[in-house]
């Protein structure tokens, strides 16, 4: 059986010991959620296909949503192979037929002593039918020339 002191120490450090506990139990929910899944018919959501097949190195997905009528690289190969990033949405502006869309990319650097590179990129985009296609490309395109449709 416990005498008062020993009861009155029990809780002094009960409620210190249960705000670490819900803490870590916030910080576990945290990391197990997972990226946001948008809408693959929306800009934001094109982006995000986008640069997550240019991670994966599927450079055939990710060309096929440029539009005809852009920039279209000489290669759908960027010239540093897939990129080691990860993107977070900043802000979509636009309205049902052109938009733009900037993203903070936060990207390995390809030095040897390591790092990360976090600089925001912008992408417009142009309707066409039900989808949406990427009409001005940068990253990760910066040094390949490209083609302009008529």
């Amino acid at each position: 059986m416990l005498n008062v002191s020993e009861r009155q120490r029990l809780s002094a450090w009960a409620g210190p010991v249960a705000g670490v506990v819900a803490v870590v139990a916030l910080v576990i929910v945290g990391l197990a959620r997972g990226p946001a899944e948008f809408d693959p018919g929306s800009p934001e959501g094109t982006i995000q296909l986008y640069i997550t097949a240019l991670v994966d190195g599927d450079f055939d997905t990710a060309a096929s949503l440029w539009d005809e009528s852009g920039c279209i690289p000489i290669s759908s190969i960027p010239s540093g192979g897939s990129p080691d990033a990860s993107a977070s949405l900043v802000r979509v502006e636009g309205n049902d037929i052109e938009a733009t869309v900037v993203v903070r990319l936060t990207e390995s650097s390809r030095d040897p002593l390591g790092g990360l590179y976090d600089y925001e990129e912008w992408f417009t985009l142009i309707r066409r039918g039900d989808s949406w296609r990427i009409r001005q490309l940068s990253w990760p395109y910066y040094d390949l020339p490209c083609e302009e449709s008529p």
